[in-house]
This record gives C-alpha cells, structure tokens and sequence, in this order.
C-alpha cells in the first residue's frame, strides 16, 4: 500500500479501538445495558476485511458485533451505540441490543448464538446465487465456534454448491477462559478447510495489510462464481472477554504484554512512520475521531430509552 492508502487503513483502525473504548466506558457506567464484549487488539481483521464490503453485500457477525457494523460502511456508529444503549434511535429501535440486532438498510445481521450465522450465511448466499447477482455474504465468528456442528454443516453446503461466501475465523485464542489448544486438535485451525476441499488459509491477524490482500482475493472469488473462502486471522484479544473477566486464571500477565507489542495500530502507525508521516499528523487524526465520538456520545445519552409498548409490537401474538 502506498502512503495515502495505510493512513486510511490507520484512521479505521483507530476509529474502530476508539470506539471500542466508548462502549467499554459507557458499559462501566451501566448505560449499556446488554452483553458487552472487548475487541481490543483484534481491529486489523475488520478494518482489513469488512471494509471492502459493498451496501449490498451481507455481514454476520456474532460476538463483538459493534465493531464489525461499523466497520462496514454504510452503518452509523451512532446507530450502534444507541442499539446497545436501548434507546430508540438503535438501528433496531433499542430492542436488540449488543447481539440481536439487525440494520436491514445496510445489509448487517448479528446474533448471539455461538455459530449459528455460518449456516445462515450459506443462505444468504445461496439467495443471492439464485437471484444471480455478484454480492456476496462475509461471516465473522471465533475460534470456538468453529468447534460447532454449524460451523461444519455450513461451511459444507457452501462448498458443495459453491456459495459466494467469505468466512472469516477470528482466532482471538481463547473461547471465553479456554485455550484453543485445549479444545481443538489440529493447528492451524485452518486445516479445517480440507474437509470442504478448500484452500487452507492462515493470515496474520494483527497486519491490516496483510489482511486486506487475503480477503480482497477471496472476495473476488466469490463475486466470480468461485464459491466460499475460510480463512484464520490469527490474532489476540488484548483485554477479558467481558468486563469483570479475572483473566489470570487462564493467562498471565507478561502474554497479554508481548502481544500488546504486536498491536495492529501500532504496527500501522510504525509503518506510517517509516514513510514519512509525522506524529503530528497522527495525533490530529486521533483528536478528530475522539472529538467526534464524544459528540456522539453526548447525542447517545440524550436519545428515547425504547417503550413496552415497542418491545410487545415486535412478538408473534401481542399482549
């Protein structure tokens, strides 16, 4: 990438910790009120993947789907933010939350279920085969999702019938406290793909650049008829899989320090560096992103909580 192209890259990938931080702070101050999960450390695969994405195009994600909305572009954060908050503006009216929302207008799915959007997106994609278009579908999951028999039946339909779906298996390295060692056989956990006659494909997690290419290839491939991808961002959640997480009871300290160093943005920013940008510049990116989430949190905060009266108008038989 040459300069102008990594300082796009860096701004997202600040944009994306900067408004991870937000949610964490405001989850410490009880104003978000459903699941909250740190993505701290993990920013180069959705700045690198989810960007590329057009409006048309289906995401699904699971846990830690804040991020991955507004990674896509299209999607408002404020929209986001208020989702979680349970207000009315939420790009589900406030209803869902952290991990049930969906925002139909930009094409964005997110559930809770650990695993059940890999089936979900061989549909979508085989609907969008059917209709032949050249959208595709990009599904976001963990490395212990991929322990799920949705996990297998999905990625198996896909193959067979050559779905334009592109998955991606952030492997963070732990299901909530477990080691993947401790629950997978094999490593890489991409060596999973053999089953479905797909190319085994392990990227660097923590490199947007790197990241981007991979995805940007298997994009193509399915946009062209080519069918599905799997590919393993190997990467580290720097923070506890949710606030309160005690973590020193399934890794120490000086890990989560090592891989602090590995720090997707401050390798972005080392290379930016290196071609000459200067931490002025970098600093004044910084300062614009937070000046504006700090509008949108004070906007946030002021907005409707949602009504009993919403919540009951969204079941099969209302009250």
């Amino acid at each position: 990438m040459d300069k102008n192209e990594l300082l796009d890259f860096y701004q997202k990938l600040l944009y994306l910790r900067l408004f991870d931080d937000l949610c964490r702070n405001l989850k410490l101050q009880d104003l978000i009120w459903s699941g909250y999960h740190p993505y701290t450390g993990q920013e180069a695969v959705s700045a690198g993947a989810i960007s590329q994405l057009r409006q048309e195009d289906c995401l699904l994600g699971n846990h830690r789907s804040h991020v991955h909305a507004v990674a896509k572009e299209g999607t408002s954060s404020r929209a986001i933010l208020t989702e979680m908050m349970g207000r009315q503006t939420g790009v589900s009216g406030g209803l869902g939350g952290a991990m049930q929302f969906i925002h139909a207008e930009n094409n964005v799915f997110c559930g809770s279920i650990v695993g059940s959007n890999i089936p979900i997106a061989a549909g979508m994609a085989l609907a969008m085969k059917q209709k032949g278009t050249d959208n595709i579908a990009m599904c976001m999951f963990g490395d212990g999702a991929s322990n799920t028999g949705a996990f297998h039946e999905g990625l198996n339909l896909a193959a067979i019938w050559k779905l334009p779906v592109v998955y991606i298996l952030e492997n963070n390295q732990f299901a909530e406290a477990m080691p993947v060692a401790e629950f997978v056989a094999c490593s890489p956990l991409s060596k999973r793909a053999r089953a479905y006659d797909l190319e085994e494909i392990t990227v660097d997690g923590n490199d947007v650049e790197a990241v981007y290419e991979e995805t940007k290839k298997a994009i193509e491939k399915a946009r062209s008829g080519g069918g599905p991808t799997l590919i393993e961002a190997y990467t580290y959640r720097t923070r506890g899989h949710y606030i309160g997480d005690p973590e020193n009871t399934y890794r120490t300290k000086e890990e989560v320090d090592q891989w602090k160093k590995k720090c997707p943005i401050l390798q972005c920013k080392n290379k930016l560096l290196g071609l000459g940008v200067t931490e002025e510049q970098l600093e004044k990116i910084k300062l614009e992103i937070k000046t504006g989430l700090k509008e949108d949190e004070d906007w946030a905060i002021e907005q409707p909580f949602a009504t009993f009266e919403q919540a009951t108008d969204h079941v099969w038989i209302p009250l």
